[in-house]
């Protein structure tokens, strides 16, 4: 067992506290630590005390053992009172200047520490020096630590020695009191030089000359207007710091008749009022009159302080978002902003877009931009389809409208690019341009529509499963049961005593090549499932099962141009007057799905003759997180198709039998569709049937009995004929 013991220090053995005039108080500290794992006790005193304190604590010691037993008392008495002489002695002997603002005795713990603040006020000037000692107990050695400070008899002192204006910017007013005291006891004349005299044009000191009354105080007002030219005013790098714009003016207040002046300080951290845009102007281009441009843009506070802004002044057809071009910038911060262009009429726009900030600087950008009033027009530029969940379909139309009917711009705007010549009034066709990727369908694509006619265009979504994933999922799959065919290969072997035996063949190959999880490493790939196979088939309803909701949203082109078109392709048109349509497709999981026949919608009953029944049950999945109620549309009445069964509320997970039946009442194929609705899904079924008249031929000749010829009462005869299917 290791011994506990202390291990006593000092951050430092000398402290300076430092100068200041008479009568001011100045502060330092000093800190005791204890490292150790055992807590003492400590006293502070002034090291000229404690040798009389030990010579005193001797003699008493010595006198304690001469005197009897019934003189203790006095003797107590007595050392009382030699100790208090020895105070008093001390006290006079020296001028007290230094004050421990701490405990100067008490207990200090193991891995602790305790500071003692060390406040220095002379009444008097001069120089002062103060040794200390703190005792500890027995066996500990003492530890000794010196004060020296210095306090000089200047009449004017500063209440704030150091001013510090912080952040502050280029070319604006900062301005602040510098108070002056005055303690003797007549006035004093002072006044305060700027140097070097190249910081006059930066900072300003009203008044330069005062008279401060006796025993009174005065203000002075110093103004800082620091202009972008202090960085090229050649000043050392001790004032101003061009890599951190810090400036640092020290300067000195004199006193009439005084060699001493008294010092004091400026600073402050300079930045600019700059906000910066990534451009300098905007080309907006062409614009309809029925729509909007929107170009984004960036603003960058170059200031190291937040500024305020805000675009003012805006014309009617100009917008800045977000929150209408009004914000505030933290420092070094970039915003995206969005401008956007919406004409009003048919020329050329220009303007000058002014933002502002708090401190009514103006930071401009020149834009410009040319309105376009195109020959035809749609019923709705923004189309929102429902929510459509997979394999399903939303319908929804608008009208592509031709209203040129004449040129009489007195009368209302008429069809031209800006300030260019008017539209011909004539038929004019429209093209629409779908992207690859959308599952949407436009019907008619191409079209021409007459002067004060219209066209009615039908949008439809019908959103599918990707096929590159399917192709993923059937592999996947398919590995998946490879796997697991591999895995059952080798429970048989290992129940047939072959656990321990090395796989052979290309099962053990594959095996090898297989991870953990179940999928194919790059040594071999397994190819994707054919479409329409059972596997595509399985892979198309696990994508189902777990397919995320999405919005998408499309923007269409819809180019026109004067003359007939009829063919994709081929119109001639003029970028300028397109037209924009903004689809919004939000796809969704479908509630219910086929499970029976790997997901198969369309039942194909086969051939059946006529007046014979054929039944189907199909087997229909709830894959939602709520209950649905299944309802269904009319087949048709004297059709062959019929619904036997009722439909039933279908709980998340269950599944539900359809039955379906086919009776063919003519020699012809029957198609049909069935609609399963519920509350926010469909799921449409199709049906198939052929029905047939069956030709039948006999062996003998119909035309005359079948004859059994002579048979005896209770006998029997056979004859055979054949019956002949066609």
């Amino acid at each position: 067992m290791s011994k506990l013991s202390t291990a006593l220090s000092l951050d430092k053995t000398s402290v300076n506290i430092g100068t200041t005039v008479v009568d001011e108080r100045l502060h330092q500290s000093i800190t005791l630590r204890n490292d150790g794992g055992l807590g003492t006790n400590y006293r502070l005193v002034k090291t000229n005390l404690l040798g009389t304190e030990q010579n005193k604590t001797q003699v008493v010691n010595n006198h304690k053992e001469e005197i009897k037993s019934d003189e203790r008392k006095s003797s107590l008495e007595k050392e009382k009172s030699t100790v208090s002489d020895v105070t008093d002695i001390a006290n006079k002997a020296y001028v007290e200047v230094f004050t421990i603002k701490a405990e100067e005795r008490g207990f200090l713990a193991s891995h602790s520490s305790i500071s003692f603040t060390i406040e220095f006020s002379a009444p008097v000037a001069g120089t002062f020096h103060e040794e200390y000692t703190l005792v500890f107990d027995q066996n500990i050695p003492e530890l000794h630590f010196s004060v020296n400070a210095q306090s000089l008899d200047v009449p004017v002192w500063i209440e704030n020695s150091s001013m510090d204006f912080k952040i502050c910017m280029f070319d604006r007013l900062y301005q602040d009191a510098l108070i002056l005291h005055n303690r003797s006891s007549a006035a004093l004349r002072v006044s305060v030089d700027i140097q070097p005299r190249i910081l006059q044009n930066h900072i300003e000191i009203v008044p330069r000359t005062a008279y401060i009354q006796a025993k009174s105080s005065f203000s002075l007002q110093v103004k800082l207007t620091a202009h972008p030219s202090i960085i090229d005013d050649s000043l050392s790098n001790e004032i101003f710091d061009s890599q951190l714009n810090t400036l640092i003016i020290p300067l000195e207040v004199k006193v009439a008749d005084q060699i001493r002046t008294v010092p004091f300080s400026i600073s402050a951290i300079l930045t600019t009022s700059d906000l910066q845009f990534d451009v300098e102007n905007i080309d907006f281009g062409c614009c309809t009159t029925s729509e909007s441009v929107l170009t984004k843009i960036q603003l960058k506070n170059n200031s190291l302080l937040a500024q305020p802004f805000g675009f003012v002044n805006l014309p009617d057809y100009i917008q800045v978002q977000p929150n209408d071009g009004f914000g505030t910038l933290l420092p070094e911060e970039t915003i995206d902003l969005h401008v956007l262009f919406s004409p009003t009429a048919t020329k050329e726009y220009r303007c000058t877009l002014i933002c502002k900030s708090l401190v009514n600087r103006e930071f401009t950008i020149e834009c410009q931009g040319v309105g376009v009033l195109p020959p035809l027009s749609l019923s709705s530029t923004v189309i929102h389809f429902p929510a459509t969940p997979i394999n399903d379909q939303s319908i929804v139309s608008f009208y592509v409208e031709n209203r040129h009917l004449d040129k009489n711009h007195f009368k209302h705007p008429v069809p031209r690019i800006g300030n260019g010549e008017f539209a011909p009034i004539c038929p004019t066709s429209f093209q629409f341009d779908i992207p690859a990727n959308a599952p949407i369908t436009i019907s008619p694509l191409v079209g021409t529509v007459e002067p004060g006619k219209r066209q009615k265009i039908t949008v439809r979504l019908a959103p599918k499963l990707d096929t590159e994933q399917i192709r993923t999922e059937s592999i996947r799959i398919r590995e998946a049961e490879l796997k697991r065919q591999l895995e059952s290969k080798e429970k048989e072997s290992s129940h047939r005593g072959e656990s321990r035996a090395r796989p052979t063949g290309t099962a053990a190959s594959v095996s090898r090549r297989l991870d953990t999880h179940g999928t194919m490493n790059t040594e071999i790939r397994l190819p994707a499932a054919a479409e329409q196979s059972t596997v595509w088939s399985i892979a198309q309803l696990s994508l189902l099962k777990s397919f995320p909701s999405s919005l998408s949203s499309f923007i269409i082109p819809c180019y026109t141009a004067s003359g007939i078109c009829q063919k994709p392709g081929t119109l001639s048109y003029d970028v300028a007057n397109t037209l924009f349509i903004q689809i919004h497709c939000p796809i969704v999981k479908p509630e219910m799905i086929v499970i029976s026949d790997y997901g198969q919608t369309t039942i194909d009953f086969g051939s059946a003759s006529i007046g014979q029944e054929l039944s189907r049950t199909i087997l229909i999945q709830n894959i939602s997180n709520k209950s649905i109620q299944l309802h269904s549309t009319l087949l048709n009445i004297s059709g062959p198709f019929r619904l036997i069964n009722a439909l039933r509320r279908v709980e998340p997970g269950d599944t539900t039998p359809i039955k379906l039946a086919f009776t063919p009442n003519a020699t012809i194929e029957f198609l049909e569709t069935l609609v399963l609705t519920s509350e926010s899904s469909k799921l449409t079924l199709c049906l198939k049937g052929t029905g047939l008249k069956p030709n039948v031929q006999l062996s003998f000749d119909t035309s005359n009995p079948f004859s059994m010829g002579c048979v005896l009462a209770k006998d029997r005869t056979e004859k055979t004929f054949q019956v002949r299917f066609y």
